[in-house]
């Protein structure tokens, strides 16, 4: 005999209907019980007053302090049925919201993670497997001196992708785990210039313009993690513009605080994915349609560390086109 299986949705649905109807029979039971026994104490003041009195005087008997006693626990016991209603319907409600929101996460959650492993599948396998090739390359032929330095120019650039998606993803870790940052002086113009030398490996026509004075004086923080702000930030300015399009990066000082900003002529990001953005595993568009490669883990990682400084990041749209990221520690 075979069974149907019934969808969680309908499962739900049942349970719920059944929960209100029951709540409305009780309801409407505990409503008739009021009224009965308020008609059962009247008939018994009735009978008791009408033997007092031989006679009944309604009038009398509704100013008596024994009705208006009767009465008023008759008025309280539908006050307290209709609050109980109140807050069974606010309760249900409220729970419903809370399965909603939770399974709507879920959903979202779940989604992000089999776009983080398709793209951490794709980061991973194309240097890997280009770096094999370029070793199986050397290992087999004889190549020319210029063919040989093109070969390991390629190598490092793969390498150097590599290194740079592990310290990600060995951040991304530490930042779940009440990271704190260790607080030394560094050279920002030197990080700056580092992560513009190591784009350009990846990126040959990437157009970084560094606007950050010589004598920039070093900034107190974590050296690990102003790297990772500076690096994402830049690498998502150059792979979510057109090739050749300028990015930005200037920083100053004032008031003891850090302001670093970087700006991208790129396709910009719509204003109901602003916040979305630094979520984990986030990235915009569709996973197996995107141009761009990428964990989602760059703007997450870029918000914990800033948060994590005490400071915050904000994200505004460039002119004539792009986006603006400024971050203040």
């Amino acid at each position: 005999m075979k069974i149907k299986k019934i969808s969680l949705r309908l499962l739900t649905t049942l349970v719920i209907g059944y929960m209100i109807l029951a709540f409305g029979w009780w309801s409407y039971h505990l409503w008739c019980q009021n009224d009965l026994l308020f008609e059962a104490r009247n008939d018994l003041l009735e009978a008791r007053f009408t033997r007092k009195n031989q006679g009944l005087n309604l009038t009398q008997l509704h100013e008596t302090a024994e009705y208006k006693a009767i009465v008023r626990q008759w008025s309280k016991g539908r006050r307290m049925i209709v609050a109980e209603a109140l807050f069974f319907i606010f309760c249900l409600a409220f729970g419903l919201w809370v399965i909603h929101r939770s399974a709507n996460r879920e959903v979202t959650l779940a989604r992000q993670r089999r776009n983080f492993l398709l793209s951490i599948t794709h980061e991973l396998k194309s240097p890997i497997a280009s770096l094999r090739l370029a070793l199986d390359t050397l290992c087999k032929h004889e190549l020319p001196r210029e063919k040989l330095e093109m070969l390991c120019r390629n190598g490092l650039k793969d390498a150097s992708r590599l290194q740079t998606l592990v310290e990600d993803l060995l951040l991304a870790a530490r930042l779940e785990d009440n990271w704190r940052p260790l607080a030394e002086p560094v050279d920002l113009p030197a990080v700056v210039r580092d992560a513009v030398a190591g784009l350009q490996i990846r990126f040959p026509k990437a157009n970084i313009r560094a606007e950050l004075a010589t004598d920039f004086a070093p900034v107190l923080a974590d050296r690990s993690g102003l790297v990772a702000v500076v690096q994402n930030l830049l690498e998502n300015a150059v792979k979510y513009s057109p090739e050749g399009a300028p990015v930005e990066v200037a920083a100053s000082r004032s008031n003891g605080h850090l302001t670093l900003r970087v700006a991208d002529q790129g396709y910009g990001i719509p204003d109901v994915e602003k916040q979305a953005i630094f979520e984990k595993f986030y990235r915009l568009g569709n996973e197996e349609t995107r141009q761009a490669t990428g964990t989602g883990l760059g703007l997450y990682i870029v918000q914990q560390v800033v948060k994590a400084h005490g400071g915050n990041i904000q994200v505004q749209n460039n002119k004539p086109a792009g986006t603006v990221f400024t971050v203040i520690i």
